[in-house]
């Protein structure tokens, strides 16, 4: 997908049409951004932002997203030493980012 399969309304449409009838399939999609089509003025620019347009699309109940980072953390591991890793979240709700609460598993 491309940036522009979401900004004009009839692709959108198409594309969130297509992924239903996928998932209705039982298929699973995998969708990622066509980066030989997009130039830089229709591009996502990460798989984060688009991962998270398409769980939108087709109602989602949740978005797992893959990383390097290797457990949850207080803070950013990478910019404060001080960082502690968070094993078990025993109540969602008290999740933040950035500042920002977790609510209902969205930003």
């Amino acid at each position: 997908m491309t940036k522009n399969d979401i900004q004009d309304r009839t692709q959108y449409l198409n594309a969130a049409n297509t992924l239903s009838e996928l998932l209705s399939m039982g298929v699973i999609p995998v969708v990622n951004e066509n980066d030989t089509i997009s130039v830089s003025e229709i591009r996502f620019g990460d798989n984060d932002t688009l991962s998270a347009i398409t769980a939108g699309m087709v109602n989602a109940d949740y978005l797992f997203l893959m990383t390097d980072v290797d457990c949850l953390y207080t803070d950013n591991p990478r910019t404060n030493p001080e960082a502690e890793a968070i094993e078990v979240v025993e109540d969602v709700s008290v999740l933040k980012a950035n500042g920002t609460r977790l609510i209902n598993g969205f930003f």
